[in-house]
């Protein structure tokens, strides 16, 4: 078998997971995470949702159905190069490879390493189920019909994403201009339009930062009938409508200023609008709502705090690199160092004491506290499954393995920084010393084929000596931790090491450093537990 057609099969089982047409839920699926619906419009050749989110790792119910006139499929991709925005053209372009085969095969390219999950083909009045486990990876997934002609307009985005919500087919529309209150925007000519696979309020696709003005549109689907309440946060004005009816006003020139309003709804689809402007200064939108069974859920990228300030300025990463933020970060003392990288992890460094303070996933860090409000105080991070990694210096002499590692201090004065330098991604490598030992300390990603890489951070500790001395330690991890394998496994992480044999010892995880030629080096990559 070829090797690359290897390869490339064995990534699809990867992401995909699981993927199963029943009519009965398949072992392990008796439990569904979410129900989706999609159907085709007759004689428009459309999907009717043309977005929806699931949360990673979801066990995912899609009922795909076609009272159209015309055969249709619905096949799921991954994201591809362009994350999302390609809308699956490598696909559509294998399918037209097929040349005569197509029919054959259904109008799909099988085995390609970009199908997620498929419906088959549909015959007209016909619908068909199919079980899927959402990717672990954060993103926007496009769905099309590949049958010739059809993905044009037939075509669709899953937002795969943490904080996904019950808002379909969100679309923006971005506008310039200065206003004191709320605009007509149905009498503008938009800049900019697009979809919100992740069924999120964001104001991030903005070219600028004051003079603006966004509308968004979707719906919002009810799962009971009963009292619901929305909030929004913002700075400046925000209105939100349910149904074409008013429900928060929160319009006007104003910092950031928090309203509610309730309304009662029907169990199902509601049709659900967002307005908002910016004039200057600040800029910030946050929405929420409640209902029967739940309180304060998120419907925005950014949530309000304390149902008063809001996070506003929400810093991501550019494709392909790793973005910066130095600062005071909670958890990672003043002269905190942050990284949020592309692939959707990020970390803290601690320059006061040269360590590892934290890393977390999702969302990076929001910088308007002290970009934007000039605020005081620690930023915490944006995403979530933070890891909090040991106080203290991460590099010690030690008498032996079993010795008791040095109390944490404010500012350690064995060790010294010495900056940092970045690659071309961007991607920095910490310098520090102690005494005649230089050490450089490089974080990133863990690359790879299957989707099992991606959440994890490998940290490469390169040290260097004229006098290498022989009782020098280096501690990756406090907890719990149960050998199993080459890897060590706790609560929250999963350590492997290379380069060195760890000891666990107090509830540390230590690794002893062996200098050979006045050179040592060890490799420890950390991943979340299931």
């Amino acid at each position: 078998m070829n090797r690359k057609f290897l390869l490339c099969s064995l990534l699809t089982l990867a992401l995909t997971g699981l993927q199963v047409h029943a009519d009965k839920p398949p072992k392990g699926f008796d439990k569904i995470d979410q129900e989706i619906v999609i159907s085709t419009m007759e004689a428009q050749m459309k999907y009717d949702v043309r977005s929806f989110s699931v949360k990673p790792n979801a066990k995912v119910k899609l009922v795909f159905k076609n009272p159209d006139s015309l055969p249709h499929n619905l096949i799921l991709c991954t994201p591809g190069k362009k994350k999302g925005g390609d809308g699956g053209k490598e696909v559509i372009d294998a399918v037209l490879k097929l040349g005569d085969k197509g029919v054959e095969q259904n109008w799909e390219p099988k085995g390609h390493p970009r199908i997620v999950a498929s419906s088959g083909m549909v015959q007209p009045g016909k619908e068909t189920v199919i079980y899927f486990k959402a990717p672990k990876k954060e993103g926007d997934y496009p769905y099309i019909c590949t049958f010739p002609g059809h993905s044009q307009l037939m075509n669709g985005v899953m937002g795969v994403s943490k904080l996904a919500n019950p808002i379909t087919n969100l679309n923006y529309k971005f506008y310039h201009g200065s206003w004191n209150k709320m605009p007509d925007f149905t009498k503008m000519e938009p800049k900019k339009t697009g979809v919100l696979a992740n069924g999120l309020f964001d104001i991030t696709p903005r070219d600028r930062n004051d003079d603006f003005g966004f509308s968004f549109t979707g719906e919002i689907e009810c799962i009971k009938e009963g009292k619901y309440t929305f909030v929004t946060s913002s700075d400046d004005g925000s209105l939100l409508l349910v149904d074409d009816k008013l429900v928060v006003n929160n319009d006007g020139i104003h910092g950031v200023k928090t309203v509610s309003g309730s309304v009662k709804l029907k169990e199902g689809k509601h049709a659900i609008e967002v307005r908002y402007f910016e004039k200057g200064g600040g800029e910030a939108l946050s929405v929420s709502w409640s209902g029967p069974g739940f309180k304060n859920k998120p419907l925005s990228k950014t949530m309000a705090k304390g149902g008063a300030a809001a996070v506003g300025m929400l810093i991501e990463p550019p494709s392909g690199e790793a973005s910066i933020y130095r600062n005071f970060i909670n958890g990672a003392g003043p002269r905190a160092i942050g990284v949020g990288y592309h692939e959707g992890v990020n970390l803290a460094f601690d320059a006061n004491n040269m360590r590892l303070a934290m890393i977390w996933q999702g969302d990076f860090i929001d910088g308007a506290r002290h970009w934007n409000g000039r605020g005081q105080g620690y930023q915490p991070p944006a995403g979530d499954a933070v890891v909090n990694l040991p106080e203290g210096v991460a590099l010690a002499a030690l008498e032996s393995s079993d010795s008791d590692w040095p109390a944490a201090e404010y500012r350690t004065k064995d060790l010294r920084f010495r900056g940092y330098y970045l690659d071309k991604m961007q991607r920095p490598t910490f310098k520090y010393e102690r005494g005649e030992v230089s050490v450089e300390d490089t974080p990133m990603p863990v690359a790879g084929a299957s989707e099992e890489d991606f959440g994890k951070i490998k940290r490469l500790i390169k040290l260097k000596a004229k006098d290498a001395p022989k009782d020098l330690y280096f501690r990756v991890a406090q907890g719990n931790f149960e050998k199993k394998g080459k890897s060590f496994e706790g609560d929250e992480l999963a350590i492997s090491v290379k380069g060195g044999e760890p000891v666990a010892h107090g509830g540390d995880l230590r690794v002893p450093i062996v200098f050979k030629g006045g050179n040592a080096q060890i490799e420890v990559t950390y991943s979340w537990s299931e």
